[in-house]
């Protein structure tokens, strides 16, 4: 298992990958999270270009993929409940996902383990993400590897999101 940041040629694949967690895992599990366009090319590209992208592979094969984000996110600023901390340097996770053939592996453990690596390295305190209520995978997932519930936010586009916080 090789964990890298990702370059443009690995967008083509985290796409398709996409494509199987929205069919795979999200429809048949009635999860709304990703929209139709969402998340689109030119944002995995955008992240490319922030150098925040990055893949998971076994070998050839796309494991998994995740945008860990050391910006401020606006849809955190307001929450129904508390987050663990007040501050605003915190990195995000956004657009995290594990190719459904390999879900229930450790895969996902292992990429979100990433981000505590990339907040000790740069001297960052905190985690935060959010999913959709629905993806349970994802809320075991999260706190299984330490993340605290904190409530729930709202997207731009007013969709309700369960948030999650760690510090390190």
């Amino acid at each position: 298992m090789k964990v890298r940041p990702a370059s443009k040629p690995d967008v083509p694949s985290v796409m398709g990958c996409v494509r199987r967690i929205k069919n795979e895992y999200f429809a048949p599990n009635n999860i709304d999270q990703w929209g139709e366009d969402y998340p689109s090319r030119e944002i995995f590209s955008g992240d490319v270009d922030k150098k925040a992208l990055y893949v998971m592979y076994m070998g050839e094969v796309l494991v998994g993929f995740g945008s860990f984000l050391c910006e401020k996110e606006p849809t955190y600023s307001e929450i129904e409940g508390e987050w663990l901390t007040d501050g605003e340097n915190y990195l995000v996770v956004h657009r995290f996902g594990i190719n459904p053939d390999w879900h229930g592996m450790g895969m996902g453990t292992a990429l979100i383990g990433l981000a505590d690596k990339i907040c000790e390295v740069k001297k960052i305190p905190a985690i935060r993400v959010d999913t959709h209520e629905a993806n349970i995978g994802m809320q075991k997932l999260l706190e299984k590897c330490g993340y605290k519930k904190c409530g729930i936010i709202h997207l731009e586009n007013g969709d309700p999101r369960v948030a999650y916080e760690k510090i390190l």
